[in-house]
């Protein structure tokens, strides 16, 4: 995996901490009737689709267990048809989507640093470190 393709994931993961922060303690009629929650999670999915369509096909097919295509099609939906989002189905993203793609990129990330610390830990080895 490539650095810019490390530092997406890590951002991608950042913005879905931000949205479990923002829905913390919410029913699904808190979130309906909270429009500034609405455009944040609306705005922060965006942005997520926005990265995801940068990191390299390399390592989409490396990890096809993510949904690459839905999470571009959510972004696609927001950003060119927001008057028109389905509440509902914006929700289920964010309970139920985000926390899963959460726990896939964690573990795409820790076993990426597994990989690098491996080569440290190898070259430490031959350097007589």
């Amino acid at each position: 995996m490539t650095g810019k393709d490390r530092i997406i994931l890590q951002k991608i993961s950042s913005y879905i901490d931000d949205v479990a922060q923002y829905v913390d303690g919410f029913s699904f009629e808190d979130f309906m009737a909270d429009k500034k929650t609405l455009s944040a999670c609306a705005f922060s999915v965006s942005q997520i689709g926005e990265l995801a369509k940068e990191i390299s096909g390399d390592t989409q097919e490396k990890h096809d267990d993510i949904p690459w295509k839905s999470i571009l099609g959510m972004r696609n939906k927001i950003i060119h048809d927001y008057e028109n989002i389905d509440l509902a189905v914006l929700w289920g993203t964010v309970t139920k989507s985000l926390p899963e793609l959460a726990k896939q990129i964690d573990g795409v990330l820790y076993h990426e640093v597994e990989d690098i610390n491996i080569l440290d830990n190898e070259e430490d080895e031959e350097f007589g470190r």
